[in-house]
């Protein structure tokens, strides 16, 4: 649980489907050749973003960063973070639903602590990277009466988890929503993103003797 809430809060610091490997680079010759590329030391993980957005500072411990768009108040915000909770799979670590379930509740806490009411949607079940995984969307009107967007979405592997928050303005819904798309459509997860893990026996074979 303390995984999630380290998470969580990398991105509060701080939707279109992606495709894997040779499709998504495909998808790089309907781009711009002034896009650039982020990639993560850490986890290993790449993003193609248009040449106005401005990228900033990593994320603490390299595990991510944050990305700004032309749009003023608006965010994009990338990160990995590692898969050590305690959970249902069989090697014993969380599953994507329980990451789930425990993202809604502490997402509700931190924003109930503000006073803020969100209004969510329900979720979408997507791919990042080409692995499975989750969008959640909200919206919620700041003190200022401005009505905001968020999209959170994230994938999880055996060992590492990929992660994507989206803050923007409702009125900028149009402009970016596009450019985010086509964003998400060249996001390379990196290396040890096993979405399902190679520990889950066979159907029929034993469970007992696997690799710890």
């Amino acid at each position: 649980m303390r995984n999630i809430r380290c998470f969580l809060a990398i991105l509060l610091l701080g939707a279109g489907l992606s495709v894997p490997g040779a499709q998504a680079d495909a998808r790089l010759d309907g781009l711009s050749p002034s896009w650039k590329i982020y990639t993560n030391a850490r986890y290993g993980f790449s993003i193609r973003y248009p040449p106005d957005w401005r990228l900033g500072e990593p994320l603490p411990d390299g595990a991510g960063v944050t990305i700004t768009p032309p749009i003023p108040n608006s965010q994009f915000a990338l990160t990995g973070f590692l898969n050590l909770v305690e959970g249902t799979s069989q090697d014993g670590r969380q599953t994507l639903d329980e990451f789930v379930a425990a993202h809604h509740r502490i997402i509700g806490e931190y924003y109930g602590k503000k006073n803020l009411t969100l209004r969510w949607q329900k979720d979408n079940a997507i791919t990042l990277g080409g692995f499975p995984a989750k969008q959640l969307s909200f919206s919620y009107r700041g003190e200022t009466k401005t009505e905001w967007i968020e999209l959170h979405i994230f994938s999880l592997g055996r060992n590492d988890g990929r992660g994507i928050r989206m803050k923007f303005p409702a009125t900028s819904r149009t402009a970016l929503m596009p450019i985010l798309a086509e964003m998400l459509k060249t996001y390379q997860a990196g290396r040890d993103q096993n979405a399902v893990s190679p520990f889950v026996p066979k159907e029929g074979a034993s469970s007992k003797g696997k690799v710890p």
